[in-house]
């Protein structure tokens, strides 16, 4: 039970930050494609500091989501990496496989 509980803190923590490293979560990431020009940014807020700005279609990795701003209803924001570089995007803005992405 020990191991359990510190191998989920370990975890927690590597992804307390913005989403850790790609290699932390590259094994639960997911490739995903923009709907629309879309807006990553560097916390699940449009309201802090732009992280990238990615074209329609644009394929991104993405490694887990949270909870954040709620915008149309909806608080989900994905964590996802483009050249090595990670932000956020809100869930209305990308396409990913159903149930294919964890919570970080």
């Amino acid at each position: 039970m020990g191991k359990l509980v510190a191998a989920a803190a370990l975890t927690a923590g590597a992804f307390g930050a913005l989403g850790g490293t790609a290699e932390a979560a590259e094994s639960q990431s997911v490739i995903g494609v923009t709907k629309g020009f879309a807006t990553t940014y560097s916390s699940p807020s449009n309201e802090t500091g732009t992280v990238h700005h990615l074209q329609a279609n644009t394929e991104v990795t993405t490694m887990c989501f949270r909870e954040g701003q709620v915008l149309n209803g909806n608080p989900l924001w994905f964590i996802v990496n483009v050249d090595g570089q990670s932000g956020y995007i809100h869930r209305d803005l990308i396409a990913v496989p159903e149930g294919s992405v964890g919570h970080c």
